[in-house]
């Protein structure tokens, strides 16, 4: 897997798991969206992939998911890196990179990032 070096993070990770869909093109896949940062996460693609495409380095793709209040939260976001070895078994991992977080994404940061440190 093509991965960041710690040193290049400017944020801290923090562990979640969000049900989402990222949109490319007229496609759309499921997934999930894990260790989330102020400026991107690691994406989860559970559907089949039907165009390899789809993702690449540098690719915009817009990504739609509900916080836990329930409203609902969509952001244009960059493709950074993607895992090589995907299967059945091991789905393909996308880092994302947030071109312009949202105000309710940053609350949604926010209120992660005191729960993780309590």
């Amino acid at each position: 897997m093509i991965s960041y070096d710690m040193e290049k993070r400017h944020s801290r990770r923090i562990p979640v798991r969000l049900e989402a869909f990222i949109l490319t093109g007229e496609k759309t896949y499921m997934g999930y969206i894990e260790n989330v940062s102020e400026s991107g996460f690691e994406y989860l693609v559970h559907s089949s992939i039907k165009a390899p495409e789809d993702f690449h380095y540098e690719k915009t793709v817009e990504i739609y998911f509900q916080i836990p209040s329930g409203e609902a939260v969509n952001m244009f976001c960059t493709v950074k890196w993607l895992s090589k070895n995907s299967s059945a078994d091991n789905p393909l991992t996308i880092g994302i990179k947030i071109a312009e977080p949202s105000t309710k994404f940053k609350c949604l940061i926010e209120a992660l990032d005191i729960v993780s440190i309590n």
